[in-house]
C-alpha cells in the first residue's frame, strides 16, 4: 500500500512540473499587451468580444439586495453568510458547534436554513456596466452591523444576537436557559468596502455594454482583473508578472516535494 502511495505521489509531482512546463499565462499577457487603454469610460463597437483596459471612478447605480429578507446595505456587493449548529455525540457528550452552510454536506443535512449567497447591484465605469463574473473580484470583507430589527424568514421570525462583535439573524430567541440547538441558524452580512467615485484601474472582455470577468478571446481562456488606482498598462504587466513568478516558484517547489516525498516513501517501504 505504502509503495501505491508513494508512486501516487510522483506521479502527481510530474504530473504538477509538466503542467507549469506547458501552462500558457504569455497568451493573456498579449491580451493585456494589445488591449485599448479607455480612460473616457466610451464605449467602442470596434472593441466588442475584446479584452480592453478601463481606467476610471466607479459609480453604484443600485445597491446589492437580499430581497428574499428585505435587507440592503449601500453597497453593491453584500454577502449572505450563514452557520447552522451541529450536534455531535449523544447523552452528555453532545457538543455543538456553528458550520457554514456554505459546504455541500451541511446544506444538505439542513435544508430549512437560508443557503449562503453573494447579491450584486449595478455599478459602472463610465458607460461599462460591471458583469457579475467581474464584481466577484471584489472584496466584500467588511462586516455588517446595522442589521433591521424585524425581519423575517419564509414566514419564521428571526431575533438579533451579537458575539465577538459580530452581528447575527437568527432563528432562536437568544435566551440563557436555552441555548442554540442542532438545526438552529444565524445570519450575518459581510459588504464591499468599494466607495463611490472611488477610482480602479479594471482589464475585462468588452460585451455590449457590460464588462466581462472570463471568457474566452482569440482562443485564450481570459480572467479580468481589478486594481485600486489608475494604472498604467505597465504597472498592470509588472503585477502580473510578479505574480506569476510567485505562484511558478511555488509550483515548482510543491512538485519537487512531491516527487521527493514519493521517493523517500518508496525506500522506507
Amino acid at each position: 500500500m505504502n509503495k501505491w502511495v508513494s508512486v501516487v505521489l510522483c506521479i502527481c509531482g510530474l504530473g504538477l512540473g509538466g503542467m507549469m512546463l506547458t501552462g500558457d499565462s504569455d497568451g493573456g499577457r498579449v491580451l493585456i499587451e494589445n488591449a485599448p487603454y479607455i480612460t473616457d469610460g466610451k464605449i467602442n463597437p470596434n472593441h466588442e468580444g475584446k479584452v480592453v483596459i478601463v481606467a476610471d471612478k466607479m459609480a453604484t447605480e443600485e445597491p446589492a439586495a437580499d430581497e428574499e429578507l428585505g435587507i440592503s446595505f449601500d453597497s453593491p456587493i453584500l454577502k449572505r453568510n450563514v452557520h447552522v449548529i451541529v450536534e455531535k455525540g449523544s447523552g452528555s457528550d453532545i457538543k455543538r458547534s456553528w458550520e457554514s452552510m456554505a459546504s455541500s454536506n451541511i446544506a444538505r443535512m439542513y435544508k430549512s436554513a437560508p443557503p449562503v449567497i453573494t447579491f450584486y447591484g449595478v455599478v459602472k465605469a463610465g458607460d461599462f456596466i460591471l458583469d457579475k463574473t467581474l464584481l466577484k473580484k471584489f472584496a466584500a470583507g467588511v462586516n455588517v452591523n446595522s442589521l433591521p430589527r424585524t425581519v423575517s424568514y419564509k414566514g419564521t421570525p428571526l431575533y438579533h444576537e451579537t458575539e465577538s462583535g459580530i452581528h447575527y439573524l437568527t432563528n432562536r430567541e437568544q435566551s440563557l436557559v436555552f441555548p442554540h440547538l442542532d438545526g438552529d441558524y444565524r445570519i450575518s452580512y459581510t459588504k464591499s468596502s468599494l466607495e463611490e467615485n472611488q477610482e480602479k484601474t479594471l482589464v475585462g472582455i468588452q460585451k455590449g455594454n457590460r464588462l466581462l470577468g472570463e471568457g474566452t478571446v482569440d482562443g485564450i481562456e481570459f480572467f479580468g482583473q481589478e486594481w485600486n488606482g489608475i494604472l498604467t498598462r505597465e504597472n498592470i504587466l509588472k503585477n502580473n508578472d510578479n505574480f506569476d513568478f510567485i505562484l511558478t516558484v511555488l509550483g515548482y517547489a510543491l512538485s519537487v516535494a512531491l516527487i521527493a516525498g514519493g521517493i523517500y516513501s518508496f525506500k522506507k517501504s
